[in-house]
């Protein structure tokens, strides 16, 4: 099994804290070439009705809402649940105050539990390509939504962020790691659909469009570093990767990412 599908390793090493997670979030909120916010594009999709029972899975450390605490419809019920407690209490601790408004559940997605038909919607942002069985998955989400809900699943393309495994080829560092090629091989933009299909009967893609425009150095090491076991990394890798980022931002003034994201929106529950 791959890291980025090891619950154990992604529980105990990837998502115990945020602090991971906040790595990845940092650099694409700092180089965004798109002025729009992911999360606001994100939450601009989902089209929530007053008074609707929500379920996210994987909410992580809650960036959805945060993002967007003023536009949610009057009446929600929101369940955020993430398979860590760690990230659950990052989660309550961003969403301050407003952390009332939620209720917070521990949940593997591959056995929910809940009540059949339960949900008008159900989210997962970037986290399906982490799940071991996501037929299984897949099913739990149909079971636990409406006859008309709807399922958003964010996911990547096979282009995300291909410069930075260069940079990984150049500094001698191995391919393991959560991103890069084992996402497209496990729930991307080009296979989700079909992973979808057994589903829902209608399914949409729609695409973020800009990529990341890097100019500062720390933030992409930072990032990169936080998809790979600590361990994984010598010194002497560490230093060639600072090194090689440092040249490239000396020579052009940025290193320019491409960026491939989007959402799924799945309805018509079979």
């Amino acid at each position: 099994m791959t890291q980025i599908s090891h619950q154990q390793y992604l529980l105990d090493k990837q998502y115990n804290t945020s602090k991971n997670l906040d790595a990845r979030i940092r650099l694409h909120e700092l180089f965004s070439t798109n002025p729009l916010n992911w999360q606001h594009w994100v939450f601009d999709q989902l089209e929530l009705s007053p008074g609707s029972r929500i379920l996210e899975i994987g909410s992580g450390s809650a960036q959805l809402w945060v993002h967007n605490l003023e536009h949610i419809p009057a009446g929600c019920e929101i369940t955020l649940s993430d398979f860590s407690a760690g990230m659950l209490q990052a989660a309550r601790a961003n969403l301050g105050e407003h952390a009332s408004q939620f209720q917070f559940a521990v949940i593997d997605v591959q056995s929910i539990p809940a009540s059949d038909n339960t949900f008008d919607y159900v989210i997962a942002n970037h986290m399906l390509y982490h799940v071991p069985d996501r037929a299984q998955a897949l099913a739990e989400i149909r079971r636990v939504l409406r006859p008309q809900g709807r399922f958003y699943a964010a996911t990547n393309g096979e282009a995300h962020l291909r410069e930075m495994d260069l940079l990984r080829q150049q500094a001698g560092l191995d391919e393991s790691g959560i991103l890069g090629v084992a996402t497209s091989s496990a729930f991307s933009l080009q296979n989700g659909a079909a992973q979808l299909a057994p589903w829902f009967s209608e399914i949409e893609c729609r695409r973020f469009e800009g990529g990341l425009a890097v100019t500062e150095a720390e933030p992409l090491v930072a990032f990169i570093l936080s998809i790979r076991a600590a361990e994984s990394i010598s010194e002497a890798q560490l230093a060639a990767l600072r090194a090689i980022i440092d040249a490239e931002l000396s020579a052009h003034g940025v290193i320019h990412i491409t960026k491939e994201s989007g959402l799924f929106i799945a309805s018509g529950v079979r």
